[in-house]
């Protein structure tokens, strides 16, 4: 039986993370333009949990920091 598979092999200069990121993102939107603003929503959506867990965890760190004494 014949195997179809759509898939994009990628390797990244890791030393430009953004630049990168960003090349992988429009080689994405250009093989699936039709799922664009899905894409890009589903994108936000995940960036915005990962800021929001930066964000909780630095504040954790600060209560901790207030509550041990230490200055930051």
């Amino acid at each position: 039986m014949a195997k179809i598979k759509s898939t994009l092999d990628i390797q990244l200069d890791l030393t430009r993370p953004v630049e990168e990121m960003t090349e992988v993102i429009s080689a994405v939107i250009a093989l699936q333009p039709h799922k664009r603003k899905e894409i890009l929503n589903a994108l936000d959506t995940a960036v915005g949990n990962v800021l929001a867990e930066i964000q909780v965890q630095k504040e954790n760190q600060k209560t901790n920091d207030d509550s041990s004494g230490k200055v930051s």
